[in-house]
């Protein structure tokens, strides 16, 4: 597995080399934007619009149908609709069998590469010292503790000190630092050195209000594949 992931970077290196001289969170939009792109696409190609068009409508027909059969509490009204209905989902999920493959094969190719380039480095905290690791590539810090009880993240090297959002140049990228609480013995406290770090303009439950590469990805992807389907004609 590590051996394939390491592939799949190296050849993500390759052919989005061009992404990684931008800043993090435009080269995220980017990538969402032509993933959306290469789903829509398959679709339109593997998938006859005009058949699944028909399908959606008479799966429509049937649901308003069975809303009315529940109405008059005719059983046997809704058994012989549910089998139709049933019949239509598995005709509908054939004929987009083909594209949603081909999406999860690009998936599974690039998301690996986007997490390595954009993902978190977390460093469990040891012996007041963490030691931030990238690829083949490990440098440590000395960690303090300010006065309001945040750790301050020390470059053992040059004796620069970094607070709790403050950014540090590392490998020739800017990586903010963060700071995650232990929950228990078996996941102690660590320093998150985050590539990006996107503020949404509203606090999103569960989420919050900061967002890193795969939240980015989804905030971006589903307004982009809405727009390009309707571009494109696709259903």
């Amino acid at each position: 597995m590590i051996i394939v992931t390491g592939i799949i970077v190296s050849i993500g290196n390759l052919v989005f080399f061009p992404l990684l001289g931008l800043d993090p969170m435009y080269a995220v939009a980017i990538l969402s934007v032509i993933l959306a792109l290469v789903f829509v696409i398959a679709n339109k190609l593997m998938v006859n619009q005009d058949k699944l068009k028909h399908v959606k409508a008479e799966m429509k027909k049937i649901q308003a149908e069975i809303k009315k059969a529940k109405g008059k509490n005719n059983d046997k009204e809704l058994s012989k609709l549910w089998e139709k209905s049933m019949k239509i989902n598995h005709q509908q999920l054939t004929m987009v069998l083909k594209p949603m493959v081909v999406s999860m094969l690009l998936i599974f190719m690039v998301f690996p590469w986007m997490k390595f380039a954009y993902g978190d480095v977390v460093s469990p905290i040891n012996d007041s010292s963490v030691v931030f690791t990238y690829s083949d590539f490990e440098t440590a810090f000395d960690v303090g503790e300010t006065t309001d009880g945040l750790p301050v993240v020390i470059d053992s090297t040059s004796g620069k000190s970094y607070k709790i959002g403050d950014k540090v140049v590392i490998l020739g990228r800017e990586w903010i630092i963060d700071y995650k609480e232990a929950k228990n013995e078996d996941d102690p406290p660590s320093i998150v050195f985050k590539t990006m770090k996107v503020k949404l303009p509203v606090s999103v439950p569960f989420v919050g209000q900061f967002v890193g590469w795969l939240g980015f990805y989804i905030i971006v992807s589903i307004p982009a594949t809405i727009i390009l389907r309707k571009l494109l004609r696709v259903q």
